[in-house]
């Protein structure tokens, strides 16, 4: 009896590993949250008769397996280095390019850009205060030299154009182009290698591009140095996803801006800064402590300079009382710069904020406005519709 299933060896192995995977299914407890791919996982579901009958339930299930592999992962890893032996340079969408650059993959806009696109045009349309529009370029349309030969991507300009031209004709409309100041600084380090985000300076030099758009007068990024404060071994969400051999890590750079007071979300803090942020995986969520619906940042009552110049920009002009800011993730790390130039930030994540707009907005009558996206994040989030709650 043995002997004859002795012949069968290749199938006893398989039979095996399918037989350890399904019993460490059972056994080991879920993963909640992927730190390497920074996102929570799926779940087991729950089985109902309806999710059974219109198959929601198997969908479910598949992607419940799938994303509580055991060893997952290890075979994550084994996938993106069995890639590269074959000498591809792309993996999970994520594309290789020059001095360990790493480049999303957007080959053709998502259904969703048109339906942002009108909700802005609606919210401009709708309000008589003047409206602020920043759409900043990613990584790969700016760093042109670090891409690979025949690189796929569509021109993220042409679109973004394409909204500014829609609001060309309304006079409470400001719209604010990225790409000159930008491209001035390409050979600098404006973007994180391995992460979608700008980095601070990258921010610093969207915030210049601001500030001469919307009359205000920039803080001197030299004047900060003696606050400045870095923090090596970023891996971003771009290397979660490539998780190839060779990538060096990115350096985050902040510079620890004092404020009178923030609150994000209902939690109170006496810093825009959270630093236990850079022992984890994550650390770009340091800047605000991450996204929260609605955040309120009051700002120090005298900013002070490295030569000791105090008040409003170092005594030159006072500053504006409030800025409301629709944003994104992008602009994390740029909103500690305007606590120069506002005693008060309104900043709004519309992904996490279900309120009306339209109230917060009558709270606030004189506020400035400023809506600022990266493309991606115009491209594909479906939350913009809140504007005109």
């Amino acid at each position: 009896m043995i002997r004859q299933l002795l012949q069968y060896k290749f199938t006893l192995i398989i039979s095996a590993l399918i037989l350890a995977i399904c019993v460490a299914y059972v056994f080991r407890s879920e993963s909640v949250f992927s730190e390497s791919e920074n996102r929570y996982l799926a779940g087991r579901p729950g089985m109902t008769l309806s999710g059974l009958a219109d198959g929601s339930f198997m969908e479910a299930f598949e992607l419940y397996v799938k994303e509580q592999l055991p060893a997952r992962d290890g075979l994550i890893r084994l996938k993106a280095l069995a890639e590269q032996a074959q000498l591809k340079n792309e993996n999970n969408g994520i594309i290789r390019g020059r001095d360990g650059y790493l480049f999303e993959k957007l080959i053709r806009t998502n259904s969703q850009l048109d339906r942002n696109e009108a909700a802005i045009v609606r919210f401009v349309k709708d309000t008589d205060r003047e409206v602020n529009i920043c759409i900043i370029p990613n990584s790969f349309e700016i760093m042109t030299d670090k891409l690979p030969k025949a690189f796929p991507n569509i021109s993220e300009e042409e679109r973004i154009s394409d909204l500014y031209d829609k609001l060309s004709g309304m006079k409470n409309v400001h719209t604010i182009n990225m790409y000159d100041g930008l491209k001035a600084h390409k050979d600098e380090y404006i973007y994180y290698r391995t992460d979608h985000h700008w980095t601070t300076f990258g921010a610093y030099y969207g915030y210049l591009r601001l500030c001469d758009e919307m009359g205000l007068e920039p803080v001197d990024i030299g004047s900060l140095e003696s606050i400045k404060k870095e923090a090596d071994g970023f891996f971003g969400t771009f290397y979660s996803k490539y998780r190839g051999a060779g990538i060096k890590p990115d350096i985050l750079t902040y510079y620890d801006i004092a404020v009178k007071g923030y609150r994000a979300g209902a939690q109170v803090h006496d810093s825009i800064y959270d630093t236990a942020k850079l022992d984890t995986y994550d650390k770009y969520a340091m800047f605000m402590y991450g996204n929260e619906g609605l955040s309120l940042v009051d700002s120090a009552d005298d900013i002070t300079d490295a030569a000791g110049n105090k008040g409003g920009i170092y005594g030159k002009t006072p500053r504006r009382k409030e800025l409301v800011v629709f944003k994104d993730s992008y602009a994390n790390c740029l909103i500690p710069y305007l606590t120069y130039d506002y005693d008060r930030l309104i900043v709004v994540d519309l992904r996490y904020y279900p309120d009306p707009v339209s109230g917060l907005l009558k709270e606030h009558p004189d506020a400035d406005i400023l809506l600022i996206y990266n493309f991606m994040h115009y491209n594909e989030d479906n939350h913009f519709y809140r504007l005109t709650s």
